[in-house]
């Protein structure tokens, strides 16, 4: 397999914490999102790695995951990377807290070098476009010393994305002139059209000392945390990492610095974050989307999914519908940005065998 130009030497930190209730109840404690398969083939975990391997060995892939997830991120790595290569969050503190962390343990292991950081959950198609793009933020984040992130051309004016506005050209990429984080609609579709904005996509692309170095000016509790992490025995992480109190990486650090630049995605992009979000990435020429033992008849704009049982929808529309054996979910698919809501609501009740 050809590896990207200039990825020699980088490691990739695939961040695969949270649970997806919006994705209840194919989502669960036991299955994690990231676990989650949408073609009922391999897991979006599997395919982040899939796409990552082809610029970066196996063997330099890290994935962070919470430590309550422990059993089902090792069943499902097995085979992909080395057992060693997951590492347990020992609880949620934010992504900046899960970021420096992972890249303390990978700098342990591999020294200084480049780190590819993005999260698995993404639909991401070509992978091949995916491959070009990673090889232009690692050459560029060498050439300038800085921390690279990779913006999505906008296909639409979505309110809940954050934003990045390209600034002067900077070799193959360009300088970011500013972070705008989930603007009001009406400023969305100005940005949109002005076609001076891109999607921030949540992904970081550094050398390890850039980190370091931009956490010192612009975070330095942070910065101490990462160095004292990097260095404390496993044993004491834990009562260590429980104390730690910071907000996301991007207003943390990537919104603070002047050091950011950019390269434009070579592939499509979809985070798919509800399943609405899964049926806007999927759907097919009728406007359906199903999975598993599903038919559909006289049927529009429905996202169907079962496991196991028969599921047939008639003469419906704009519905979610998702069988999972021991629990069926029945939803307008606009609302299903709120289906969270049902998971507070089982635990509210204590049935936590549906969680």
């Amino acid at each position: 397999m050809t590896r990207a130009p200039g990825a020699t030497g980088a490691s990739a930190l695939i961040i695969a914490g949270g649970r997806g209730t919006r994705f209840w109840p194919a989502s669960r404690e036991a299955r994690p999102k990231p676990l989650f398969s949408i073609d009922g083939k391999t897991s979006l975990l599997a395919d982040t790695i899939a796409r990552l391997s082809l610029a970066i060995p196996r063997e330099r892939i890290f994935v962070l995951a919470a430590k309550v997830h422990h059993a089902p991120f090792r069943r499902a790595l097995r085979g992909w990377i080395p057992a060693n290569n997951l590492i347990l969050e020992p609880v949620a503190r934010g992504t900046a807290v899960a970021i420096v962390y992972g890249a303390a343990m990978i700098r342990r292991r591999h020294g200084d070098g480049i780190i590819a950081v993005m999260p698995a959950d993404h639909l991401i198609a070509p992978a091949e476009g995916f491959r070009r793009t990673l090889a232009g933020a690692i050459q560029l984040a060498r050439q300038r010393d800085a921390i690279v992130v990779i913006g999505i051309t906008p296909t639409r004016a979505e309110s809940g994305y954050g934003y990045q506005k390209i600034g002067p050209r900077a070799g193959i990429g360009f300088k970011v002139e500013q972070f705008v984080e989930k603007p009001a609609q009406a400023r969305a579709e100005r940005m949109v059209r002005s076609g001076k904005y891109l999607w921030n996509a949540g992904m970081f692309v550094m050398p390890m000392q850039v980190l370091a170095r931009e956490l010192s000016e612009h975070c330095p509790s942070l910065a101490n945390a990462a160095e004292r992490l990097g260095a404390m025995p496993a044993r004491k992480i834990g009562a260590f990492y429980r104390r730690l109190k910071f907000s996301s990486f991007d207003r943390e650090l990537i919104e603070k610095s002047g050091n950011i630049f950019g390269v434009r995605a070579s592939f499509s992009w979809h985070d798919v974050g509800s399943w609405d979000g899964l049926w806007a990435a999927v759907k097919d020429k009728s406007g359906n989307v199903l999975r598993g033992n599903v038919i559909a008849m006289d049927s529009e704009r429905v996202l169907a999914y079962s496991d196991s049982r028969l599921l047939a929808l008639f003469g419906v529309s704009d519905l979610v519908v998702v069988d999972t054996g021991d629990a069926i979910l029945v939803a307008r698919r606009e609302r299903s940005q709120n289906i969270g809501r049902i998971t507070e609501e089982l635990q509210r009740r204590g049935l936590k065998r549906y969680l």
